[in-house]
């Protein structure tokens, strides 16, 4: 992470996808609003896809735990939007 220059978290963290809140006593539990936020330009799609890419090595190398959470930002590589870049 150092790497990327990413800051170290002041609390830790043991999840790695954002947790969705359950809904007790709904019917359905839906699926959050799809993502509206404004789409990345070309230098920052291009930061997204090098994070991901080396996330995913490590991921396939030493720790597999990792891939769920790879392969929920992975689908949103190719148009990337501000919601990606803060998962």
């Amino acid at each position: 992470l150092t790497h990327f220059q990413h800051p170290a978290p002041t609390q830790q963290q043991h999840s790695l996808h954002k947790h969705d809140v359950p809904r007790y006593g709904a019917k359905v539990q839906y699926k959050d609003d799809p993502d509206n936020s404004p789409a990345l330009d070309a230098a920052d799609t291009k930061h997204v896809q090098e994070v991901l890419g080396t996330l995913l090595y490590y991921a396939r190398a030493i720790d597999p735990t990792m891939l769920p959470a790879i392969g929920t930002i992975a689908t949103q590589q190719a148009k990337p939007t501000q919601q990606t870049m803060q998962a």
